[in-house]
C-alpha cells in the first residue's frame, strides 16, 4: 500500500471479510444466484489449469454444476488478509473444501484465494477471485476419514 492508497475503514474491512463467509455458505448450499451477486456483473473466477468463468450467469452455472454432483461440500476459509488497493481492496485467504458423505469425509481441494474487491452501490463485490490449489489433482476426492459401523 502506498501513501496515496486510501485506508479501509473497520466497517469496509468487515464487509469484505463477510464476503468470504457469504461466498462459502452460498456455494455450499447451492444458492447460485446469491453467490453470483457477490461478484460484479463482469466478475471473474479463475482456477489454475481451468478456463476462467466470467460474468454472473457463468458464476451461477458453476455453482449449479457443483450442486448437481451432490450435497455435502463445505468450504472452510481461514487466514484472511485484506488491504486497500488503488481499485478498492485486495484479499488473500486459505480455502479448504471438504465433501461430507454419509460414511466418509473427502478432500475436495485445498489452496489459496487471491481476490480483488471493488466498492459498488450494492456494497463491496468481488471483481476477480483466483484460486490456486496447493494439492495435486490426484488427491481430489481422497478419503480423509471413514465411519465404521
Amino acid at each position: 500500500m502506498t501513501s496515496t492508497t486510501p485506508r479501509l475503514t473497520c466497517d469496509q474491512r468487515q464487509e469484505i471479510i463477510d464476503l468470504y463467509a457469504r461466498y462459502s455458505h452460498a456455494f455450499d448450499e447451492g444458492r447460485a444466484d446469491e453467490l453470483a451477486a457477490l461478484f460484479t456483473e463482469d466478475g471473474v473466477f479463475e482456477r489454475e489449469g481451468a478456463a476462467p468463468v466470467v460474468g454472473r450467469d457463468g458464476l451461477a452455472a458453476l455453482v449449479r454444476a457443483a450442486a448437481e454432483r451432490g450435497p455435502g461440500m463445505r468450504h472452510l476459509v481461514s487466514n484472511i488478509l485484506v488491504e486497500a488497493s488503488e481499485a478498492g481492496a485486495r484479499g488473500q485467504a486459505y480455502a479448504l473444501a471438504l465433501v461430507v458423505g454419509d460414511t466418509d469425509l473427502r478432500l475436495a481441494t485445498f489452496g489459496r484465494y487471491d481476490d480483488e474487491f471493488v466498492p459498488t452501490p450494492e456494497g463491496w463485490r468481488l471483481r476477480v477471485r483466483r484460486f490456486t490449489p496447493f494439492v495435486p489433482a490426484v488427491l481430489a476426492n481422497a478419503v480423509l476419514a471413514v465411519t465404521v459401523s
